[in-house]
This record gives structure tokens, C-alpha cells and sequence, in this order.
């Protein structure tokens, strides 16, 4: 790694006032995600695990730069909207760990957790990874998706990425008609209670035996409040502790085979703070 490039890695750092760690997966067990035993790493050990092409275009977002949209025009960068530098590697590791065949994610944006997911596939070589997003045009410029299509490997004349620009409902329907099943999906989507709920019932349909559902933003009343009723009321999926407190991960370990009227009664969580 370069001089520059240390240069900026170092003011990404400092900016988030961060130590990166990463977990070391268990070598019993490729199918569990990263235990709870961290390494701390340098920054540039940090980034070197990751191909220099995710890296680069990691690092001008982290640093706030202006992106290329799908108008071919520079942009700037909302710089609430993303995920954590330690987040990003989590998944990243994660799927390194587990090797899933199949990724999906409900939310692009700009394409931080994208470009993770991506330059998982690229290391796994097979992987191919799902977006789904109704606003990428309108709210995002295209930003997440010029990113994408940029850097998703290819295998032979096909990509190993697949843009859905649809509700998440909709697109869960024709996922759902066409048979699709994925190992890990990424729930970061519309934020609102009713919103979250609604993705989980319907991907956990499209999730795999032995998949995980991956809740982000976790702090969010809304969010917590969905993750306290499958806690209680889904027993097709048992809770996987991870090392990221603004995540929860859920692994699915058979089919829901509940009665028609189940139910259990689970906490609402207290309003949360508003940032925005």
C-alpha cells in the first residue's frame, strides 16, 4: 500500500475515532459467523484484506468525497447514510466465513455495504449478491449502482450482480414466484416498524435452512421492537450473537411450522432517539 493511501486511510480513522478489530471465524465451524474473539489490526492490515479496487472506492466515500452517479455527474455524500467502517468488515468477514452462494440486500444507497458484499463475492468466487432498492434514481443519483456495475466480478459474459429497483414487498413476491432462495440477507431498508416486519415475514420465506437474516441500525426502537418478536415468536430461527451492537443476526434452522393462531407477546421498545 502506498504512502497516499495510508494518508487517507489514517484520516478515515481519525475521523471516526476508531480501532478496528475483525473476528477470526472458528475452523470447526465455516457454517457459524465470526465468534466473539477479536484480533485488533492495524489500519493498513485492516484494508489490505480487501481488493485494492473495493479499498479505493471505500475510502473516497469514507473520506466524504463527491461520487459518480448513473447521469455520469459527480455528487455529494449524505455522510449519515452508511454503514460503520467495523460493520462493513463484519459482513465482509462473515461472508468470507460462511462462503454463501447467494447474498441479497434490502437498501443500496450509496453502495457501502454493497461494495463489501461484492468484494466478498469477488474473494469467494460463486457468490452473486442481490440489491434491492425503489430509490436508487431519486435519492441516491445512482451512486450505489455506478459502484456496483463498476466493480462486481463477472463470470464469463455474466455479472455477479443483480439490481432490483422495486419495493421490497413486490420484489420479494416475484423473488418468492421465482423460486430464489438466498443464504444471508441484510435487512436495511425503509426503517419504519411496520416496514421491518414486513421484510422479515416475507424473506425469511426466501431464506435458506441454516441462512442468516442480518438486522442493521438495531438501535432503532422500530428495528429492536421486530427483533423482540422473532426472539419470541419465530422458533424457526435461533439467535446468533455477533461482535456489532448496531446489528442482530438471526440463523434460520428449519421451516416455520407454527399453528394458525401462534402467538406470543414480545416487547415494544421505548422511542428511540431522533438524529436527523
Amino acid at each position: 500500500m502506498n504512502q497516499l493511501s495510508k494518508k487517507i486511510i489514517r484520516r478515515v480513522f481519525n475521523a471516526f475515532g476508531l480501532e478496528i478489530s475483525c473476528a477470526t471465524p472458528a475452523a470447526s465451524n465455516k457454517k457459524t459467523p465470526p465468534p466473539n474473539t477479536l484480533q485488533s489490526k492495524t489500519e493498513e492490515e485492516f484494508f489490505e484484506n480487501i481488493d485494492s479496487q473495493f479499498r479505493t472506492a471505500l475510502l473516497s466515500m469514507y473520506c466524504g468525497e463527491p461520487q459518480l452517479g448513473i447521469d455520469g455527474k459527480l455528487h455529494s455524500v449524505d455522510q449519515t447514510t452508511r454503514i460503520s467502517l467495523q460493520q462493513g468488515i463484519w459482513l465482509y468477514e462473515l461472508c468470507l466465513a460462511v462462503k454463501p452462494k447467494s447474498t441479497l440486500e434490502i437498501g443500496l444507497a450509496y453502495g457501502f455495504s454493497t461494495l463489501y458484499f461484492l468484494a466478498a463475492a469477488t474473494k469467494n468466487q460463486g457468490s452473486f449478491h442481490t440489491a434491492i432498492d425503489p430509490n436508487q434514481y431519486s435519492s441516491w443519483h445512482g451512486i450505489g449502482l455506478t459502484h456496483a456495475n463498476a466493480l462486481a466480478p463477472r463470470r464469463e459474459t455474466n455479472s455477479s450482480f443483480r439490481f432490483i429497483e422495486d419495493s421490497s414487498e413486490r420484489a420479494a413476491t416475484d423473488l418468492a414466484r421465482a423460486n430464489c432462495k438466498y443464504d444471508l440477507i441484510f435487512v436495511d431498508g425503509n426503517h419504519r416498524f411496520d416496514n421491518v416486519l414486513v421484510d422479515f415475514y416475507l424473506y425469511a420465506q426466501l431464506c435458506t435452512i441454516g441462512g442468516y437474516i442480518i438486522f442493521d441500525d438495531v438501535w432503532l426502537s422500530s428495528v429492536s421492537t421486530v427483533i423482540d418478536f422473532v426472539r419470541t415468536n419465530r422458533t424457526d430461527f435461533i439467535e446468533i450473537h455477533s461482535t456489532e451492537p448496531n446489528i442482530m443476526v438471526f440463523q434460520k434452522k428449519r421451516d416455520d411450522k407454527r399453528k394458525w393462531n401462534d402467538f406470543h407477546e414480545f416487547k415494544v421498545a421505548p422511542p428511540s432517539v431522533d438524529i436527523t
